[in-house]
């Protein structure tokens, strides 16, 4: 779980660049074999107990040095699949450690503890974690040895789990600005701001994804953070608490990110980006075929309007729309008018990218004289009239909020 959505994943798809290591930040560690369920023999019978083949596995028969059977009765007209009966040494082992919120279950963490021998890469196979009322943070795991790889293979880089957004929402509808980022992390160094933050005097959680931001964002704005280059890109955090140094720069927002420790804000240091200042509507999700007709209605921005115009040179309204979706195989009628007759309706505040958006040079009830395409944020793109160019507009715009008709959703 996180926070209040229930996410799937597959198992060793993503490693983590997490270093668990004697000395350093393991408390403790616990290593156990088990012997009771291990199968080297195989025997098969009949139904009246005559032998019908038997194997040996030699590697699990060296590994314990006795053999120890399992005898199964074959059914008539079934065969018997004698490699699944197989089992080794059973190894299980757990670790406990200084905290760190992305060490959940189904993810690779690389440990190094000499002592016990446990030195690799292993899978989570269950993750809890415990603050106390000292604001200590600990985290306890049992670790997968059907997974375990070799020593080499823990000095690769963390994966990128594919994912729209590490919150699994989509685009944050609101404002883009620049931004720098720096982390800190909960500690009763003056540096680092305590335990708690200023919104509310409760205790800083950095699984809750917050952030520290300038004045000018109000206490429980969400932001998205885009373009620095690491995993908390696409990332959506509330602003919960502020800084001496957390302020706004020639235009630039600074960001502190919550982390979990000393050593995860020293290794993201200080980086450059932008952040979406959500405007309180929500996400916008992009499917694929709506990426693809954005970004080719984006690669004409600057073209000419012209009355009639199909592209590529010139657009009107309309035969823009049309030059845009075929790219997706979707073939739109030539005029706004027809093209408000296909899809499905969408409600305004219910739009999602790549939606069409309908208007009338008469008012809200007039007749259909102009399209649009939603890409998000509360802006659309679109081909206006003779002397301007295909841009992007506000929804919100004075203009455009009086004569929107309708929204149509064809893809």
């Amino acid at each position: 779980a996180n926070l209040d959505k229930f996410n799937v994943i597959e198992k060793g798809t993503v490693t983590l660049s997490v270093m668990f290591e004697e000395g350093f930040n393991i408390i403790n560690t616990t290593f156990s074999e088990s012997m009771e369920n291990v199968k080297n023999k195989v025997l098969v019978v009949d139904q009246y107990g005559n032998k019908i083949s038997e194997k040996v596995n030699n590697e699990i028969f060296k590994d314990v040095g006795v053999i120890m059977q399992k005898v199964i009765q074959q059914q008539e007209n079934n065969t018997v699949d004698v490699e699944s009966e197989f089992k080794g040494i059973e190894q299980t082992c757990s670790l406990k450690g200084y905290g760190d919120v992305t060490c959940i279950t189904g993810r690779g963490v690389k440990v190094k503890d000499n002592y016990t021998g446990l030195v690799g890469l292993f899978y989570i196979d269950t993750d809890k974690h415990n603050w106390d009322s000292s604001g200590n943070y600990e985290i306890d795991l049992d670790l997968n040895f059907q997974n375990i790889m070799d020593e080499k293979t823990a000095g690769q880089d963390e994966q990128k789990e594919e994912s729209s957004s590490l919150n699994g929402e989509g685009t944050l509808n609101g404002k883009e600005v620049k931004a720098e980022f720096t982390a800190y992390y909960p500690s009763n160094n003056t540096m680092e701001g305590g335990f708690t933050q200023a919104m509310d005097g409760k205790k800083l959680v950095p699984s809750n994804n917050t952030c520290a931001a300038p004045s000018q964002l109000k206490f429980k704005t969400k932001i998205q953070v885009k373009g620095t280059g690491t995993n908390i890109d696409n990332k959506t955090y509330m602003v919960t608490d502020r800084g001496g140094a957390i302020k706004v720069v020639n235009g630039v927002y600074k960001i502190d990110i919550l982390m979990s420790s000393k050593e995860e804000c020293n290794k993201f240091g200080r980086r450059k980006g932008t952040i979406i200042i959500g405007d309180g509507t929500g996400y916008t999700n992009a499917t694929g075929k709506a990426s693809t007709v954005i970004a080719e209605a984006k690669k004409h921005l600057g073209k000419p309007y012209k009355w009639g115009g199909n592209g590529p040179s010139n657009f009107d309204c309309s035969g823009l729309m049309v030059y845009c979706f075929k790219k997706v195989n979707v073939n739109l009628p030539r005029t706004s008018r027809q093209q408000a007759t296909k899809g499905k309706k969408v409600e305004k505040n219910n739009l999602q990218a790549g939606d069409l958006v309908f208007f009338s040079s008469k008012g809200s009830k007039g007749t259909i004289d102009h399209v649009g395409m939603f890409i998000g944020n509360g802006e659309f793109i679109h081909a206006p009239h003779t002397g301007d160019v295909v841009k992007i507009s506000k929804l919100s715009g004075n203009y455009y909020t009086k004569n929107y008709v309708t929204a149509r959703r064809v893809l």
